[in-house]
């Protein structure tokens, strides 16, 4: 992390992200979501780099934060939050889904076939932040993953997805 900071952000030699996949830690989303990434951000803080990095977590079992019982972790938004842009972005889209295919939603944005880090440049995050309609986003998102009309649907991705988790 460091190199990437001192390689700077543009350029031949810049870095603007470092992915890392750890398949070791691929069966258990707990442990990920859980300390591994409560590490993960404790290192950024102790090294005062929250102004310099950012970092984004991926998993082939993310799970969507239901907003009461479980905060989440990372860059997610819970249930609630999903559904009040779904209410605001596309009120049949949201009337047509249960709380549970929101989550699915939710959470295939974030799955991957190996668990997976990705250190940004805070900086990238904040324009990505700043140029995207976050609401409109995730709801476009949930339409094309799990939508009835347009979706690719729950059981197609999960099967895509534990094809290519036995390519490796």
């Amino acid at each position: 992390i460091y190199d990437m900071l001192e390689a700077g952000p543009s350029g031949k030699d810049g870095v603007s992200s470092i992915l890392l996949s750890a398949p070791d830690f691929d069966d258990d989303f707990a442990l990920w979501a859980g300390p591994v990434f409560s590490m993960l951000e404790a290192c950024v803080s102790a090294a005062s780099a929250e102004s310099q990095v950012g970092i984004v977590c991926f998993h082939p079992m993310y799970a969507t934060p239901d907003g009461t019982s479980w905060g989440g972790f990372g860059q997610m938004h819970s249930v609630p939050r999903l559904r009040g842009w779904l209410d605001e972005q596309d009120g049949a889209l949201s009337g047509e889904l249960s709380d549970d295919e929101v989550a699915a939603g939710g959470a295939w944005q974030r799955r991957t076939p190996h668990a997976v880090i990705n250190v940004l440049r805070a900086e990238q995050l904040a324009i990505a932040e700043g140029r995207r309609q976050t609401g409109s986003l995730y709801t476009d998102n949930i339409r094309k993953l799990v939508g009835k009309v347009v979706g690719v649907g729950s059981s197609k991705l999960a099967e895509d997805l534990e094809r290519e988790r036995s390519m490796l």
